[in-house]
């Protein structure tokens, strides 16, 4: 019964911190979008694209170089290194 009660601890201090790190990527994201649009309007860089991320085309572009993401590539990675892989089934 115990052992029980210790499993449900620390299942939910596990998932606290997995939405702990997702929200803290999705305000650094946020932020950088914020100081993206200031650079624009301030007129302050040759490329202003700080980071931009497009779903359609799959690129993410980070500080002026743009990376092609694969979707199925982290669908796998999430599914083989995460115990909650049956959201991504």
């Amino acid at each position: 019964m115990e052992r029980n009660k210790l499993l449900k601890k620390q299942k939910r201090i596990s998932v606290l911190k997995r939405l702990c790190i997702i929200s803290l990527i999705i305000l650094f994201i946020l932020g950088m979008d914020i100081v993206n649009q200031n650079i624009v309007e301030l007129d302050c860089l040759d490329n202003p694209n700080i980071i931009r991320f497009n779903v359609e085309s799959r690129e993410f572009d980070l500080f002026g170089v743009t990376y092609v993401i694969d979707f199925n590539l982290l669908k796998n990675f999430l599914k083989d290194h995460f115990s909650w892989s049956f959201y991504f089934t």
